[in-house]
């Protein structure tokens, strides 16, 4: 008995078998009555894009912006030379309830109009919302379809200094810088900052106790001036005089007299 010789499926014909020509008809898939291919399907203009940016290392655009606010200062290999605003944990300070009221209570915020006060004083995650549409925005006018926290640092700077000069962006952007600092100098979470700036580190974080009092030998054990000598002591470059026998310098042209008293101490 003869065989006839085997038929090859294309593609095509299989996909027609197993959902039906009309299905692929809707589809545009059918295959041709006639003898003329079917007219091609034209593409909107498409304009050649840059390499695809390698995965940010921000979390979001907030991220971002607080970074370019108090920068993080790198070494070329990527290690921490000096702590930022991300290493003091500011998305700890923008999580503080009530922070713009309490910013501006406080003199940290200056004045803001109230419909500024009434927008940017929701809830934590309201207001990083906001300040990531926004951002969003001011973003796509320099470079469309990209994200704040994957453009040129240059371009970031660029738009942040921009806002500063728009009243609609700026109380967005203050808002931003106040939680920077109040981060970075404030020890929210952490007191990175202060450490950062010269302070001596915490004797306790845990317990909110930053220091038990000066003078003090470097090793933290309290001095008692009346007791001690602290010449001795500062000879062997053992106290830490924080506060203690330590005159502000002048300013020239100043006079102190109007801000410390006889003892030194502020008015």
């Amino acid at each position: 008995m003869s065989r006839s010789p085997t038929h090859a499926i294309t593609r095509r014909e299989a996909l027609s078998r197993l959902l039906g020509l009309g299905v692929l008809a809707s589809t545009g898939c059918a295959p041709s009555t006639g003898d003329a291919s079917a007219p091609a399907i034209a593409l909107p203009a498409q304009v050649p894009g840059e390499e695809v940016a390698a995965r940010s290392r921000y979390a979001d655009d907030v991220d971002a912006l607080c970074d370019v606010l108090l920068p993080t200062e790198l070494d070329a290999s990527g290690k921490v030379l000096s702590p930022g605003a991300r290493e003091a944990d500011v998305d700890g300070a923008l999580r503080i309830e009530d922070f713009v009221a309490i910013a501006s209570a406080q003199g940290i915020l200056p004045a803001l109009a109230d419909a500024d006060v009434r927008r940017l004083s929701g809830g934590a995650d309201a207001f990083r919302a906001v300040l990531n549409a926004e951002l969003a925005v001011l973003a796509a006018r320099h470079r469309p379809l990209a994200a704040f926290r994957d453009l040129p640092r240059a371009v970031q700077e660029q738009i942040v200094v921009d806002a500063f000069d728009d009243d609609a962006q700026r109380p967005l952007v203050l808002v931003a810088r106040a939680a920077c600092f109040v981060a970075f100098l404030g020890a929210v979470t952490n007191d990175i900052g202060l450490r950062a700036v010269g302070f001596p580190a915490f004797e306790s974080f845990e317990d909110g106790l930053a220091v038990s009092g000066y003078p003090r030998t470097k090793s933290g054990r309290l001095v008692d001036a009346s007791t001690e000598d602290l010449a001795r002591l500062a000879g062997k470059g053992d106290l830490d005089d924080y506060t203690y026998n330590r005159a502000p310098a002048p300013t020239p042209g100043d006079d102190l007299t109007t801000v410390l008293d006889a003892s030194g101490d502020l008015l």
